[in-house]
């Protein structure tokens, strides 16, 4: 029996595709902006993490089980490749998904520290796309110009990019999604709970 309540079932399913399109909604409407400015698009994890944490930690509580987040991390891997995303940031989602359900299944998907842990993996999965552009920069504009990005933004992004840009938007991307996470921690206590909304 408790085998069964572990498993997704159909109900299971739909509402986590239901919030993989909230969860990837949130990272548009956060980093979107970054991303459209070539200057500025090193920081679209940092966009990214903000929305994103009260839905993640919603997420977990409705659909407690092993696979949940990772079938997020399929769904935005696929969507990512259907519109011509990088790989990197793909592929880093996926990843990244995968690794945050582990994370929070070690605790059940209950305890809040290791949630919130997740949910700070999970924030670094965009980042995949710049860390292939800062390590293998020639493999990233090859692939991005085949895509139909234009040289000129490229440019642009070749301007601004060092070391110093990258530890921002690590550091960036780890404290927004810390404080974007304790939001969603605060809100699943306070609010949430009392509306019936997660148990």
């Amino acid at each position: 029996m408790n085998d069964e309540k572990k498993k997704l079932n159909a109900k299971d399913l739909i509402v986590t595709g239901i919030f993989a399109v909230l969860l990837l909604s949130a990272a548009m409407f956060g980093g979107g902006p970054f991303a459209t400015i070539p200057t500025l698009t090193f920081y679209f994890p940092i966009g990214a993490a903000v929305l994103a944490g009260p839905i993640f930690m919603l997420f977990i509580a409705k659909v407690p089980k092993y696979g949940a987040l990772a079938i997020v991390g399929v769904v935005l891997c696929t969507l990512g490749t259907l519109t011509g995303m990088h790989w990197g940031m793909n592929f880093g989602f996926l990843i990244c998904s995968i690794i945050a359900s582990i994370v929070s299944g070690a605790g059940h998907f209950k305890k809040p520290v290791l949630n919130l842990i997740a949910y700070l993996v999970y924030c670094i999965g965009p980042m995949g796309t710049y860390f292939v552009f800062f390590f293998n920069r020639e493999s990233w504009i090859s692939f991005m110009l085949k895509k139909g990005t234009e040289q000129e933004y490229i440019d642009k992004m070749n301007d601004v990019a060092s070391g110093g840009v990258m530890l921002i938007m690590v550091v960036g991307t780890l404290v927004v999604a810390s404080v974007s996470g304790l939001l969603g921690l605060r809100l699943m206590k306070k609010q949430f709970v009392k509306a019936g909304i997660a148990a």
